[in-house]
């Protein structure tokens, strides 16, 4: 049972190596280049959209009104919605 799991954990080695030189090649860096998005990155957040989404939590759970919690939480989501239509706009390209 020994020299088994010695064999298969030779065997994960070896994948995981040959996984490695795959992903750090040229091809997957020159892949990597060309599919980069750069729009995906959330270089800084919404300051005044965060401070509001804080404001209404704290109220909420000092107040204990569950819609001013979802509120809260609307606010705070709200931030993915250019994300969600930029996605939206690619696969609407694909389809073409």
């Amino acid at each position: 049972e020994w020299e088994e799991r010695q064999k298969t954990r030779q065997l994960e080695m070896e994948a995981v190596s040959q996984a490695l030189a795959v992903l750090s090649g040229d091809d997957a860096h020159d892949l990597f280049t060309r599919t980069f998005n750069p729009s995906f990155l959330q270089i800084e957040g919404s300051d005044r959209r965060e401070a509001a989404a804080k404001v209404l939590s704290t109220v909420a759970d000092k107040v204990h009104n569950p819609r001013l919690a979802t509120l809260a939480y609307q606010v705070k989501l709200d931030a993915f919605t250019r994300v969600k239509k930029a996605i939206d706009d690619m696969i609407a390209q694909l389809l073409k």
